[in-house]
């Protein structure tokens, strides 16, 4: 079975609690803020779309270095303008806020070894200068982050906590890791979101990584499949820690693709797909999973389960 992707979270750094990338500021004095994040996930039992889009500021000037880890090597591009106004106008809302709601509907590389890691692409997408980098050595990983980021005012340390969460997923077979170099200032201004593809035969967004950090978070997420969940098959992050404020709704076909049709051909082109809104919140050193959802379909000797998205 491929391994489920996780977003690595640092310690001893002075940021904000993050859940979707680590971050490095170049200058160690800086402390970055990400006051929202928004994630969109198309998945169909075998391979996932991670849409991400961020909001980022520093206490002062200066490059950030942000890494995630992934389970199998990834294609990477720029979201199609409007997706996730797209998307937000079609999940599901709670009656009254359908009841209140007004308006229209507006539907109508090269390899190149360097030891203990090897980049095997490049690519600019806006802001982002971007880089796959498969991890051959962990133990080695500091001194090569080190090495390939280093500028005129000095190269970058990696923290041991870091470190050490690298370690332990190294060892549970995360080699694939995408790196994002970004200029930040101190005014607040939105990432170019991202558009991430990658194999996994389960659906994941990192939770438990976070428990290094401290402060609160708050992640929302808008999840697209092909099927409804039952409550056994979320075996991260229990159902009572989700907040879900409005059942699932199905989506047609046409709407999909109105949303993006990559999404549309990564669920099969089925007639209509499952669209939930969820909502995870608090301390971010509490979380000790992941949000972890295994394919119902592919259960079948066992006795079929109440669903948990009735």
């Amino acid at each position: 079975m491929s391994r489920i992707p996780l977003l690595l979270a640092l310690l001893a750094w002075p940021l904000s609690g993050k859940a979707d990338m680590g971050s490095i500021p170049f200058d160690q004095s800086a402390t970055i803020s990400e006051p929202k994040q928004d994630a969109i996930i198309a998945w169909n039992g075998k391979d996932e779309l991670l849409y991400l889009q961020t909001t980022l500021s520093s206490s002062k000037d200066t490059k950030v270095l942000e890494m995630m880890p992934l389970p199998s090597r990834p294609s990477v591009e720029a979201c199609a303008p409007g997706v996730f106004k797209r998307c937000g106008f079609l999940l599901p809302k709670p009656p009254e806020a359908m009841a209140a709601a007004g308006g229209d509907d507006p539907f109508g590389g090269s390899v190149d070894p360097v030891g203990a890691a090897e980049e095997v692409e490049r690519k600019l997408i806006g802001a982002h200068d971007l880089r796959i980098v498969e991890l051959h050595d962990a133990k080695a990983f500091s001194d090569w982050v080190a090495k390939e980021f280093s500028t005129g005012k000095g190269g970058l340390t990696v923290p041991e906590p870091m470190l050490a969460v690298i370690n332990d997923y190294a060892k549970d077979g995360f080699k694939w890791y995408l790196f994002d170099v970004v200029d930040l200032s101190q005014q607040e201004a939105k990432k170019t979101p991202l558009k991430i593809r990658f194999a996994t035969e389960q659906l994941y967004y990192p939770m438990r990584n976070t428990r290094v950090q401290k402060g609160g978070t708050t992640v929302s997420l808008s999840i697209l499949t092909n099927v409804l969940f039952n409550k056994e098959d979320l075996i991260g992050i229990s159902r009572e820690a989700i907040e879900v404020p409005a059942k699932p709704i199905d989506v047609p076909e046409a709407k999909l693709a109105w949303i993006d049709p990559p999404i549309l051909e990564l669920l099969g082109l089925p007639k209509s797909a499952k669209l939930r809104s969820w909502k995870i919140s608090g301390a971010i050193d509490s979380f000790q999973k992941d949000l972890l959802v295994r394919n119902p379909a592919a259960v079948k000797d066992k006795p079929a389960a109440t669903p948990a998205e009735e």
